[in-house]
């Protein structure tokens, strides 16, 4: 024997009760008996009360209103059986709606509607769908037969809410089936005390019924059919990578349904618990998919967490004080005083200290428990022996659930720095000693993301998702999107991330999208935007939007966004860029963006800060932070310099070669940016700082290779007329150097306290003598790399090699964010 029990929404119109219909004729063909359960249509119990109030109030227009039910059931019934087959039924149908609107009638004369006969009213959703649709199955040929529950489950008359006489209803059950063969089609919800006056069960009293006749008639599963794939391990409408379970624990699925999971109801599945009876979860429209079931524990199934499940909206009432600490009987002075006012406590947390004690309650009775504890408590407030009662409002409550949460090492660990990594701060914790859960307070504006950011990490852990908003798709910044794309399938599979673009935004427009869009569409999504670029509303919506694991990515030249970036981190997004001015301005704020990410417990990182995709960077942090000490710093750092010094030969003219490396793109469109030493300065200043020394620009001497005269040109074209001029200065040099067979080399040098960069002489022992085209190199001489120092060499610039770069500090990030 199997139960099947279908909701509101799954007959929901005639279309849907067709598709209901076929599925219980596949499982009448596989020779097994089944009893079958149904709800009212879809939104029929929610009008009959809403009916009901309106007699009650004495509006007229009740009567349209049941005029309106009652041409959605005529309708549903030509529908599914026509005109010429359905007279019988009709019949039934219009005896059940003149008694139905008799008592509207006696509600409206009277302006009374109590308990009693709202339970009666509400009866009549399951009476006519049950009704309708065992006459519906007779006219197609199925033996069925309608049966109203109310005449076998026998409950107390507390209206509303009965609870089942079990004794009484399994012997009503057990004895009627032994007398009838047919498939019963049963009414679900409502039952009848032992002098035959209709009851409901309450909230998800048609689940109920299925658990009671499965219970009752030792059935071998209970199948509950709603509208989604079983029980999910979030909800779908606010984790959209959710998915179904295969099978939860009966514990499992209280905890979740506790937690705001609505697929099913606690109390529910009582009867069926009791007998070990499986409960399996189906999708009407998708009736091929196996669903959840729900069973037994079995020891043997190894520990997962099953589910994330949340209650949007609590309040956290918060009692402290010196005079609990080691006070007995105050827990119970202070629970007694919310008894008598009725308050339900969703969750409660107690310091070890007995210091404090905190609790979660309804918003709508925060207030009132507040003033039940200072009554309560009046005398130890008085004394000062408990502090004032506090009350935190517009929270939430995240629900982890799964068996042996507290015997499986990690998992606590896994919750909260996922939580931390992503800004999310927790207002109080709880964990049960059934081991089901950990219950988390957090605010309520952090709740979705906070959902995702548990959800990826507990089941997507193979695969997380990076929210991207890129600033700057020029040269360094298109040239990354291209990257991405590129490298796709190997980010998956290897880097076990999903890059997903969410913002973008350039010098004229800008375009976000929370969903997330196809990273080859930014071109079209940026040129059809409608939204003007607007740096500061960029970010305001980027904030807004509170994504989980978000990074934003500064692919600008300019100092636009600069001034947003301590602001970016605090609020729990990480930054990557290749800009450098932010971390050569002050060393105050180099120093606060470094601090403000530690405390934030997200990542600034900016590798290509010195030579674009090299090591350089994340090198000297990997030997600062494991006790490396620092001595001296030399590099070559400008791929220009690099590729004009390289290309010095005896009879070289510097004004030519500046020309040729102007022509082949190895400059900035005025040269004068390269070989001012400003950038080459910067660098250094970078490194300095990153090796713990707190120096400013200033402290930097520059050797600059563009003369005062040549500062001041109108024009490029000027500027090389007066660098021509210069020649005769450069070439004597030249030919000295060349002679003694040394090389000129623009070198960036930190020793000993002391920063410069400038021209310097180096013969074939400098490692920096074979250097070739417009490579970069440095040179780090430490503690550890002391004969030797410790060299790092390869192309460092141009936007390819930088945009790969940036690619691999995002995907740090992504590592890090675990």
């Amino acid at each position: 024997m199997k139960v099947l029990k279908f909701g509101g929404s799954s007959v929901g119109n005639a279309e849907r009760i067709n598709s209901v219909v076929m599925i219980i004729q596949q499982e009448l063909n596989k020779k097994e008996k089944i009893a079958i359960i149904f709800s009212a249509f879809q939104t029929v119990t929610d009008k009959l009360i809403e009916i009901s109030n309106l007699a009650l109030n004495k509006e007229i227009r009740y009567r349209d209103e049941l005029e309106t039910l009652i041409k959605l059931h005529y309708d549903i019934i030509t529908d599914l059986n026509g005109k010429p087959d359905s007279k019988e039924l009709l019949k039934e149908v219009d005896d059940l709606f003149l008694s139905l609107g008799e008592i509207y009638h006696g509600v409206f004369l009277l302006r009374e509607l109590t308990p009693r006969t709202l339970d009666f009213i509400q009866s009549f959703g399951e009476r006519l769908s049950c009704t309708i649709i065992t006459s519906t199955m007779q006219n197609r040929g199925i033996k069925t037969e309608y049966l109203q529950a109310s005449e076998l489950v026998k409950t107390d008359d507390n209206f509303g809410n009965a609870s089942v006489n079990y004794t009484l209803t399994n012997k009503n059950i057990s004895d009627y089936f032994k007398k009838h063969n047919r498939t019963q089609i049963i009414t679900g919800f409502i039952g009848s005390t032992k002098d035959g006056v209709i009851t409901t069960l309450g909230r998800g009293g048609s689940d109920y019924t299925a658990s009671i006749f499965g219970a009752a008639l030792n059935a071998s599963e209970i199948q509950i059919w709603t509208d989604v794939d079983g029980i999910l391990t979030a909800d779908p409408r606010k984790v959209k990578n959710s998915f179904s379970l295969k099978a939860v624990t009966y514990e499992e699925a209280m905890e979740l349904s506790h937690f705001g999971a609505k697929v099913i109801y606690p109390p529910t599945m009582q009867p069926a618990l009791k007998k070990k009876i499986k409960i399996r979860i189906k999708n009407t429209f998708n009736p091929s998919f196996p669903g959840t079931v729900i069973v037994e524990r079995e020891k043997s199934v190894p520990f997962n967490i099953k589910g994330i499940s949340s209650i949007d909206n609590v309040s956290l009432v918060r009692v402290q004080g010196s005079g609990m600490i080691g006070v007995t009987g105050v827990a119970a002075k202070l629970f007694k005083s919310l008894a008598e006012k009725n308050i339900n406590i969703i969750l409660i947390s107690q310091a070890s200290s007995e210091h404090s004690i905190c609790f979660a309650v309804h918003p709508s009775v925060g207030s009132v428990a507040k003033e039940a504890i200072e009554t309560e408590f009046g005398t130890e407030i008085k004394s000062g022996n408990i502090s004032k009662v506090v009350v935190e409002d517009n929270l939430s409550i995240i629900a982890v659930v799964g068996e042996d949460m507290k015997q499986t090492p990690g998992i606590s660990g896994m919750v909260f720095q996922a939580l931390g990594k992503n800004g999310i701060n927790l207002h109080a914790i709880a964990q049960g000693s059934s081991e089901l859960n950990i219950s988390l307070v957090i605010d309520k504006a952090c709740l979705p993301k906070a959902l995702n950011v548990l959800h990826d990490s507990i089941f997507l852990a193979k695969k997380k998702v990076i929210n991207l908003f890129i600033a700057g798709p020029g040269m360094v910044g298109r040239e990354l999107l291209n990257l991405i794309e590129d490298r796709k399938e190997f980010i998956s599979r290897e880097a076990h991330a999903e890059l997903k673009l969410v913002g973008v935004i350039n010098s004229s427009k800008m375009f976000l999208d929370s969903d997330g869009f196809e990273i080859s569409t930014w071109k079209d999504q940026l040129e059809n935007s409608e939204n003007l670029s607007d740096t500061q509303l960029f970010i305001q919506k980027m904030k807004a939007l509170n994504l989980p694991n978000s990074i934003f990515i500064d692919s600008t030249a300019s100092r636009i966004f600069i001034p947003f970036y301590k602001n970016i981190l605090e609020s729990s997004i990480s930054i990557v860029t290749p800009n450098k001015i932010a971390n050569s301005s002050r060393y105050k704020d180099f120093y606060d963006l470094s601090q403000t990410s530690k405390k934030h417990q997200v990542q600034f990182r900016y590798g290509t800060n010195v030579g674009a995709a090299l090591p350089i960077i994340n090198t000297l942090k990997d030997l600062v932070q494991n006790g490396d000490e620092i001595f001296k710093i030399e590099g070559v750092f400008s791929g220009t310099l690099s590729y004009i010094f390289n290309s010095i030969k005896i009879d070289s003219k510097f004004s030519d070669i500046v020309k040729e490396a102007k022509k082949a793109g190895f400059t900035e469109p005025d040269p004068r940016d390269d070989l001012s030493g400003l950038d080459v300065a910067r660098k250094l200043l970078i490194l300095i700082r990153e090796s713990k020394y707190p120096f400013e620009m200033k402290d930097v001497k520059v050797e600059s290779l563009v003369s005062a005269k040549a500062k001041k040109a109108a024009s490029i074209d000027e500027y090389f007329e007066i660098l021509e001029s210069e020649d005769e200065k450069f070439s004597k040099r030249i030919k000295e150097v060349i002679t003694e067979n040394k090389k000129l080399c623009y070198i960036a040098k930190f020793e000993k306290g002391k920063a410069e960069v400038g021209i310097q002489e180096i013969d074939s022992r400098h490692p920096f003598y074979n250097l070739e085209g417009s490579d970069n190199i440095v040179a780090f001489t430490t503690k550890n790399f002391n004969d030797k120092p410790l060299v790092i060499k390869g192309p460092g610039a141009g936007p390819i090699n930088t945009a790969f770069g940036v690619l691999v500090d995002i995907l740090r990030i992504s590592n890090y964010l675990g």
